[in-house]
C-alpha cells in the first residue's frame, strides 16, 4: 500500500472532538501523525447531534462524520460487568456478551459510511465499536487493513466487551502500556507477534513548562495532588482530604490540581492559584514539585504519569493501572494500593538522593518511549499502512 497522498485512513472512535477524556486526546494525536503520509477521516460514535450541528464537517485537517449510536447504555453496562464479576464470572466478556453488546448500543450507519469512504485502512480507537464489524470492515484478509487501539486499561481482552472479536478482525494491534501489551500478547496466542507497543509521543512544551506559576516559590518544596485534572474528567468522590494530606507529609507543601480549583498550602499560608486549568499550567507545576500524587480513577493511558517523569518529577500512581504499568518499567515513580501506602510512599521521595534517582530514570524511559514526535509519525504511518514510511 502507498504511503503517498492517495492513501485513504478511517479513524473509527466514540472519542473525538472536545472532550477531555484520554482516548479523545489518542485518537487525535494518532489522526493527526497519520495525517502527514495519509487523507484521514474520522467517523465519530456519538449519541446525539445537537442542535443544528452538521453530520459531516471539517476540524483542522480531519473530515469528521459523526455517526449515531442507538440505544446506548453505559452506566447499565458498567453495573452489568460489575455484577457478572461479582457472581464469579471470570470473562465477563464472553459470559454476559449479548446483554452487554445490547447495553452497548448500535450505530448502524458505520457500515454505509466506511463504504462509501471506502478508505484503504481503518483504525479502531476503543473497543466500544457497536457495530456489525463484517459488514463494515469484511472479512480479515479481504477488506481494509484494519488497526485495533484497544486501550483495555488494566483488563484483559476477555473482560471487555468486543474485545476478542475485534483483536480476531485486526491486521495489527497497538497497546498502549506495558502491561496492555503482555496482557494483549498473552491472550492472542499464536498472534501476539501482531501487538505493536503505540508509544504514544506526548506534545510537552519544555520551555513553557520551565516558568514557575504565580506564587508557588514562596511555598518551597511542595508535591502536586492530582485530584480531578483535565477539567470534567473523573474524579473519586471520597478520599482524603487537602487538609489531611498537608499534615500527614508534614514536611512539605501540597499543590492540589482539582478541576478547576487549584491551590497551595504549607502549615501557615494558603494561596488560590490564578491560573486557567490549563495543561501547560500543569506542566508548569509538575515541573518544579518534589512528585505528583495521583488520586484520581485510573485511565486507560497514564499520560500525566507519563508527563510529569518526562519533566524529572517521580510519580505516585495507583496500583495496577497504566500509570503503575508505565512507572514500573521505567522505575520512575511509586505505587499504592491504598491511601496510607501513597502517602508513606510520598514520604519516602522527600528523600533528595531516591527522588532524584527515580526522577533521572523516569526521565530516560518516558524520553526515549515517549518524547520523539518524529519517530511516533513514521511509526504509525508504518503500523496503520503496513508499509515503510518515508
Amino acid at each position: 500500500m502507498s504511503t503517498g497522498a492517495a492513501a485513504h485512513v478511517a479513524v473509527v472512535t466514540r472519542h473525538f472532538g472536545g472532550t477531555p477524556d484520554e482516548p479523545a486526546g489518542l485518537a487525535r494525536l494518532v489522526a493527526g501523525a497519520l495525517a502527514r503520509h495519509a487523507r484521514v477521516s474520522v467517523v465519530h460514535l456519538v449519541d446525539a447531534l445537537g442542535a443544528g450541528e452538521e453530520q459531516s464537517v471539517d476540524d483542522s485537517v480531519f473530515r469528521v462524520h459523526r455517526e449515531l449510536v442507538g440505544g446506548a447504555r453505559p452506566l447499565w453496562g458498567g453495573i452489568a460487568r460489575v455484577a457478572l464479576v461479582g457472581a464469579g464470572v471470570r470473562a465477563p466478556a464472553r459470559g454476559g456478551a449479548a446483554l452487554l453488546e445490547r447495553l452497548a448500543g448500535e450505530a448502524p450507519g458505520v457500515a454505509a459510511r466506511l463504504g462509501a469512504l471506502a478508505p484503504d485502512a481503518v483504525v479502531l480507537v476503543g473497543c466500544d465499536q457497536p457495530f456489525d464489524l463484517t459488514a463494515a470492515l469484511g472479512a480479515r484478509g479481504r477488506g481494509p487493513r484494519v488497526t485495533l487501539i484497544p486501550l483495555l486499561g488494566a483488563n484483559r481482552p476477555d473482560e471487555v466487551p468486543r474485545a476478542e472479536a475485534l483483536c480476531a478482525r485486526a491486521d495489527a494491534i497497538a497497546s498502549v502500556h506495558p502491561g496492555e501489551h503482555a496482557a494483549l500478547a498473552g491472550a492472542l496466542g499464536e498472534r501476539g507477534g501482531d501487538v505493536v507497543a503505540l508509544d504514544l509521543a506526548l506534545p510537552l512544551n519544555r520551555g513553557a513548562a520551565h516558568h514557575r506559576l504565580f506564587g508557588v516559590r514562596w511555598f518551597g518544596r511542595y508535591v502536586v495532588l492530582l485530584r480531578a485534572f483535565p477539567g470534567g474528567g473523573p474524579r473519586h468522590y471520597r478520599g482524603p482530604t487537602h487538609e489531611y494530606v498537608r499534615q500527614v507529609l508534614g514536611r512539605v507543601a501540597v499543590a492540589e490540581v482539582d478541576d478547576g480549583r487549584w491551590r497551595i498550602t504549607d502549615g501557615e499560608h494558603h494561596l488560590l492559584l490564578p491560573v486557567n486549568p490549563t495543561r501547560v499550567n500543569l506542566w508548569r507545576l509538575m515541573e518544579h514539585a518534589v512528585a505528583t500524587i495521583d488520586l484520581r480513577p485510573p485511565g486507560p493511558i497514564g499520560r500525566e504519569a507519563l508527563e510529569s517523569m518526562l519533566l524529572r518529577t517521580p510519580a505516585v500512581v495507583p496500583e495496577g493501572s497504566a500509570a503503575h504499568a508505565h512507572v514500573a518499567a521505567a522505575s520512575g515513580g511509586l505505587w499504592y494500593q491504598d491511601i496510607g501506602e501513597c502517602l508513606d510512599a510520598t514520604r519516602i521521595l522527600l528523600d533528595r538522593p531516591l527522588r532524584d534517582r527515580l526522577g533521572a530514570q523516569g526521565e530516560a524511559y518516558a524520553a526515549a518511549h515517549h518524547g520523539d514526535s518524529a519517530s511516533f509519525v513514521r511509526r504509525v504511518a508504518e503500523l496503520v499502512l503496513g508499509t515503510t514510511a518515508t
